[in-house]
Parts: C-alpha cells; sequence; structure tokens
C-alpha cells in the first residue's frame, strides 16, 4: 500500500511515496503505523511525535489529505497523504511548534477554591470538556486562531503566546466556569479571558470540530457566547 509522505527539512517540503508492507493480510493500517514503519525502513530519519507509551495523548496529530486527524486512531488508505499540521508553525517532518497555545492561558486560569466544596459534584458537561487531549484538531477551519497566521508567519507576545484563542482555550476557560469549587470571582474571570481572546468572533462561526467528538459547539462556545450577552450592561 503506498501512502504519501510530505517531509520538511529547512523550510523545503519533500513528497516521498513510501510503500507500507502491511504486518498481516487485510491490515488496515493506522498513520502511526505507516509513520513508524517508514522510520525503521526506509527514512530512518522521519521526524514525528507520540506519546502513547507515556500517556501524552494528543501529540501524533497530523493532517491526513488536509484534514487533521490522531494518527494513532485514524486509518490510512492507498494514496492518502500525510503531512504536518498545517494550523500550526513546522520545525521538522510532522513535528509541529504547539507551545503557542498553551502559552497563552498563563495567568488566565484562575484556581481559587472554596474551602469546604471540594465533594461537590461535577455536572456532567463538566466531565465532557475533561475528554480533551490537546491533539489541537479543533485549530482547523478556526477563524479565531486564523488571526494568529499572519504575513510574517505568525503573531506572538512577548511571551511567545498566541495573540488570539481557539476552541482548546475557549475549552479551558469554560471548564473553569463549570467547576464547582471555582469562585464567583475565578468565572468571572474565566469569561473575560474568553473575551480578550476573540470570543465574539465566534458569533459567524458555523462551528469546529474536535478530534474526539467533544460538542464544542453546544457545550463550549454557545455557553461563553451566551454568559457573554447577560454580562454585557444594557443600554
Amino acid at each position: 500500500m503506498k501512502v504519501e509522505i510530505i517531509t520538511y527539512r529547512k523550510g523545503q517540503t519533500q513528497s516521498v511515496v513510501y510503500d507500507y508492507l502491511p504486518r498481516e493480510e487485510g491490515e488496515r493500517p493506522m498513520a502511526l503505523d505507516v509513520l513508524l514503519q517508514a522510520q525503521a525502513t526506509k527514512l530512518p530519519d522521519l521526524s514525528f511525535r507520540y506519546g502513547c507509551r507515556n500517556r501524552t495523548c494528543g501529540l501524533c496529530t497530523v493532517d491526513i489529505n488536509g484534514k487533521p486527524r490522531i494518527a494513532c486512531r485514524a486509518r490510512v488508505r492507498e494514496g492518502d497523504k500525510v503531512s504536518a499540521m498545517s494550523t500550526l508553525p513546522v520545525v521538522r517532518d510532522m513535528v509541529s511548534t504547539r507551545d503557542g497555545i498553551a502559552r497563552q492561558l498563563r495567568g488566565r486560569l484562575p484556581h481559587t477554591l472554596r474551602g469546604n466544596d471540594l465533594n461537590v459534584e461535577a455536572p456532567s458537561d463538566y466531565h465532557a470538556l475533561t475528554a480533551c487531549i490537546e491533539c489541537y484538531a479543533c485549530l482547523d477551519h478556526c477563524p479565531m486562531h486564523a488571526r494568529n497566521l499572519n504575513s510574517n508567519g505568525d503573531e506572538r507576545d512577548e511571551n511567545d503566546a498566541y495573540r488570539w484563542g481557539s476552541p482548546f482555550s475557549l475549552l479551558k476557560l469554560q471548564r473553569i466556569r463549570l467547576d464547582p469549587v471555582a469562585s464567583t470571582s475565578d468565572k468571572e474571570r474565566a469569561l473575560t479571558a474568553a473575551k480578550d481572546l476573540g470570543l465574539g468572533i465566534c458569533r459567524d462561526c458555523p462551528g469546529c470540530k474536535c478530534g474526539v467528538g467533544i460538542d464544542l459547539k453546544r457545550k463550549v462556545i454557545q455557553p461563553l457566547l451566551a454568559a457573554d450577552v447577560q454580562s454585557t450592561p444594557k443600554e
């Protein structure tokens, strides 16, 4: 089975057609299987990330035919093209710079707890949001994150964090708002942070897609937008 692997070295891309050798008859390999075999045989210096063996899920996200997919879960077929995520700067081959996403939440995630309320059960939506594995597949076609990418490559502040948010950032902030042990002040700060990161851009967006199936539109975006409307003083 032939799979096209796009490598990236020193600013240059190259297409390599790799002939995957099935390990058993009828095998439908995952993208990660192809990358591992390619590295072990034809492309020994192929660079990619995965954290399946050290509980760091989400690192292996790549683009398959131009769409973000989790490499250890996405099967590939004859003629598929595997490349680095197009929504983040590429370092080498399938390895992208992810720091700018996480750093934008520094100082924005409140963590005050209300004394004796630690045994309060969180709502189901809170637990649903904990399924996020930080694969960053949700950046695909996100108009808010797209503003981070300008003609110079990307837009970052002095801390190397992106100026504009993403569904991932909003998910983290909405989780604070759903946390039963977060104070009212914490929840207000989380909403303010969401607005500062560009929440208003989401009003005209048809929706975003999560790599592991979280309903980002109904469980993250819509509640934040509704809270924003409620918090806006009426004239």
